[in-house]
């Protein structure tokens, strides 16, 4: 086993040459190994080669003892909205939508109502088309639908 100050060594030379071994961390073994170098980039060992488990990886640097390693989160990715999704957003933020009215078709709507559909959930009355039927914007789209206006 070699003494601490040639492992300590064996990371901090500047000039780095394939074959060379170091320590790093490795994938497969879950701890710091010994690993031989395989390229070289920017005077640093690239990727390694582990002499434990002969798994082949990018260089990552040990983790010390005592040193806690940092995480990357992962930011979840908002899906993009469809031009649907957004015109409902616009025109949901621009009413009351928190006592929306069930959708029956014998009922009469206004512009502006809030509805909520069976099918296609909660919705807003943008226009009246004629006597008998309504322009609903709901989430996945416009729709239009009966209503018992005499």
């Amino acid at each position: 086993m070699p003494s601490k100050q040639k492992d300590e060594s064996m990371t901090d030379s500047k000039t780095i040459q394939v074959g060379d071994e170091v320590e790093a961390m490795c994938g497969v073994c879950k701890v710091a190994t010994v690993h031989n170098v395989e390229t070289v980039k920017d005077d640093k060992a690239f990727k390694v080669l582990c002499k434990s488990c002969s798994a082949s990886h990018r260089y990552r640097k040990p983790v010390k003892e005592g040193e806690v390693k940092k995480k990357r989160v992962a930011k979840p990715k908002a899906p993009p909205k469809t031009k649907e999704q957004r015109k409902w957003s616009r025109v949901l933020a621009k009413v009351d939508a928190e006592n929306p009215v069930e959708y029956a078709m014998k009922s009469n709507f206004d512009a502006n109502d809030v509805i909520d559909h069976a099918k296609f959930g909660v919705g807003v009355v943008v226009d009246i088309v004629d006597t008998s039927k309504v322009s609903v914007v709901f989430e996945e789209g416009e729709k239009t639908l009966v209503q018992n206006r005499s």
